[in-house]
């Protein structure tokens, strides 16, 4: 039976990829700094951005086949010349750090085994310019390159490390934003709809099974930034 640990559980695509994984009859560990609601799981409830707790976690866990980092919030929005130093630091801790943290104790785990997949969950804020985005998409930036970095310095582990970066996703943080609606995104993404947890999930499995991509960066965005009309 596989080990499928998933970071950012609570709700959202880590909830639902983790759910997904249970369902499948995998050894799923779930790690959130907030209550997880799953069930049939193997639960920890730790703060990411925090080295000694998720050294604490980790020293528990013996093996892991698959590793997905899905911890993170969302972001202030402002514009780049109102925001201040201790915003974007703050910003960087809480949406960087935790994929940073549980990577370094994932690989180290996965090592000695000289076997394992990674995961990243990063944004399509990362690859190209949005306003008022600055602290958000410049801590996602920072998780698409720490893809690529560790995807290097690992392959003669045989560790296959990538990311996948979302735009607009049906979540429950997204509808908070909208009073528990969803807003119309028809005339933002080329698929007339934003996306949804399981398009996220399909990328991840389609990871689990391939084994030849590495470094890898997969945009999900219904389009939005390599399609135009005339």
């Amino acid at each position: 039976m596989k080990t499928i640990l998933v970071t950012g559980v609570a709700s959202g695509i880590g909830y639902y990829i983790a759910q997904q994984y249970i369902e499948q009859n995998y050894h799923v560990i779930a790690i959130d700094i907030n209550s997880i609601l799953l069930d049939n799981c193997t639960k920890y409830i730790c703060d990411l951005r925090n080295e000694e707790e998720v050294c604490n976690v980790f020293n528990q866990i013996q093996h892991i086949d698959l590793a997905i980092n899905c911890a993170g919030v969302s972001a202030t929005r402002q514009e780049f010349i109102h925001f201040s130093a201790s915003e974007i630091t703050q910003q960087w801790q809480m949406n960087f750090l935790p994929t940073f943290n549980a990577m370094k104790y994932e690989i180290k785990l996965m090592q000695p085994a000289k076997s394992g997949k990674i995961v990243n969950i990063a944004s399509i804020t990362a690859k190209i310019g949005m306003k008022n985005f600055l602290a958000y998409s410049s801590a996602k930036a920072s998780i698409v390159n720490l893809t690529k970095v560790a995807a290097i310095e690992n392959h003669q582990y045989n560790i296959l490390i990538n990311s996948i970066s979302p735009a607009t996703i049906d979540t429950p943080m997204i509808r908070r934003k909208y009073n528990g609606k969803l807003k119309d995104y028809s005339d933002i993404y080329y698929t007339h709809d934003c996306g949804n947890v399981h398009d996220i999930f399909s990328i991840v499995k389609m990871f689990e099974e391939n084994n030849f991509m590495t470094g890898n960066d997969i945009v999900v965005d219904g389009g939005l930034t390599n399609l135009f009309i005339i």
